[in-house]
């Protein structure tokens, strides 16, 4: 019997053609797909007009919230001196900056879809730059009889009002700056909150060292003068740039997550934790390290100053190496990123000390600027982790998938701000208190074994959210079909 194909010997032709009739379909779908797909990401990758203005103004406001924070700890000092202000007094005058930013940042984050982002941006910088201004203006106060050894009170009045007005402004433009980032960038959102962190570095940086070229230049008022003159001037560009709709103008908007929600939900919880200890990282050498650098090394004021130059230098190198990791490495779960950070640490302040638990640990000078630099460096890549953490987007317990909206991104920022402000707070009393009682060797060894804790800590709740995972995805697989 005759098969079909020598009945019928044109079919094989036909089938060929059929086939490469398919295969060039698939090569210019393939073509195609290319096509939008690069489209895509040319879309995703640039940015709008209003989304550049935003970028700009909220980078500006982050650098002159945290160039504020030590601008007056290398001036002030001498004149609290010439009005009877002791040393510890000074120190609370500095701190409490920090304080009012640990009450603000929940407030202005709770209030900002009733205000307006736009509105509370500029309000904050407006009120910071004047009353910067007017800090300056204590020089002018008349200095009392010299042999009046009395706290001259009036000046301390004035002085702690100015400082918390400050710090109520640049509150304010911190957490609006910080929801401008995350509201007007939903697609890359850890991305620009790292930008953020730079622009803290790059204040952190040039604070002190802008005010020590201005105090060489006309002494207390021109540094306070300049620096408060700068605010308004950003003032200015803010109120020209930022757009006063889009991204910005959602004040009836309210929040699609409670407070209670927010609080209680495990990502936002364990970022709280984290980074108040990383804002603890931060400052925890602030009261400790020129006695240290004075006793042990012989290193005068000037010199000292250009050690400490060294922490805010290697934040702001730190911010976008953490910021690209994360952007290149996303599906390595930053949960793992946190514990190996928490052991560098440990590792970092166990050199730092040195720990007396190794006796024969040496640590010259330059091993001491290099561990500084290091801590600097795992601090500020802690805080991009926390991040991260911080604002995916989280699921509820009983349902999906549920995005934030401005007002929760407000919430949340708010509250992110406050516990890093408490770690910033928290950290130089635990350091003197230790210092009081131990060397300097016993209180980098009390951080370091801190570090080792939390690390411990982080990797056991990773290991248990990798086991629960497993387990519903194999109670998923194994669920009977519905009949």
């Amino acid at each position: 019997m005759m098969n079909m194909t020598e009945l019928n010997p044109a079919s094989e032709n036909i089938a060929d053609d059929h086939t490469n009739c398919e295969a060039d379909l698939s090569v210019e779908k393939g073509s195609v797909d290319q096509q939008l797909l690069t489209k895509e990401e040319t879309e995703k990758t640039s940015f709008t007009n209003d989304q550049k203005r935003i970028l700009c103004v909220a980078l500006m406001a982050y650098t002159l919230s945290f160039a504020g924070v030590t601008l007056p700890a290398p001036f002030l000092p001498v004149l609290d001196e010439k009005h009877n202000i002791s040393s510890d007094i000074t120190g609370w005058i500095l701190g409490i900056y920090s304080l009012v930013q640990l009450a603000m940042f929940p407030v202005f984050g709770k209030l900002m879809h009733r205000i307006g982002v736009r509105r509370t941006l500029l309000f904050g910088e407006l009120v910071c730059g004047i009353f910067v201004i007017a800090f300056g203006l204590l020089e002018y106060l008349p200095v009392p009889d010299p042999t009046d050894k009395s706290i001259d009170v009036t000046y301390l009045v004035l002085a702690i009002v100015m400082r918390i007005l400050q710090a109520l402004g640049a509150s304010a433009y911190a957490t609006a700056a910080m929801t401008l980032l995350t509201s007007a960038f939903p697609d890359d959102t850890i991305v620009m909150l790292g930008y953020g962190e730079i622009a803290i570095g790059i204040g952190s940086t040039i604070g002190p060292a802008l005010g020590s070229l201005l105090y060489r230049l006309g002494g207390f008022m021109t540094v306070f003068g300049g620096i408060g003159g700068l605010i308004i001037l950003v003032f200015l560009v803010s109120w020209y740039l930022l757009p006063a709709e889009s991204h910005t103008k959602k004040e009836d908007e309210k929040a699609n997550w409670t407070l209670k929600e927010i609080l209680t939900h495990p990502n936002v919880l364990l970022s709280v934790i984290l980074i108040a200890f990383f804002g603890m990282l931060c400052t925890m050498n602030n009261p400790i390290l020129e006695p240290e650098l004075r006793s042990k090394f012989g290193l005068s004021q000037d010199l000292s100053s250009l050690v400490f130059l060294t922490v805010p230098v290697f934040y702001l190198i730190s911010a976008p190496i953490a910021t690209n990791f994360r952007k290149k490495f996303k599906n390595f779960d930053n949960l793992y990123c946190t514990t190996i950070n928490f052991v560098l640490a440990a590792v970092v302040y166990l050199l730092m000390g040195p720990s007396p638990l190794f006796v024969h640990l040496q640590r010259p000078l330059w091993l001491l600027i290099v561990t500084l630099g290091l801590q600097a460096f795992l601090a500020e890549a802690g805080v991009i982790f926390t991040l991260e953490l911080a604002f995916i987007p989280m699921n509820t317990r009983s349902g999906p998938t549920r995005e934030m909206n401005t007002a929760t991104q407000a919430l949340v920022s708010g509250i992110w701000l406050t516990t890093f402000a408490f770690g910033e707070f928290l950290s130089p009393i635990l350091s003197g208190m230790f210092i009081e009682k131990m060397s300097y060797g016993w209180t980098t060894t009390i951080y370091g074994v801190m570090c080792l804790v939390l690390a411990v800590i982080v990797l056991l709740i990773q290991l248990y959210r990798v086991i629960r995972n497993h387990s519903r995805k194999a109670d998923s697989e194994n669920k009977p079909l519905l009949n």
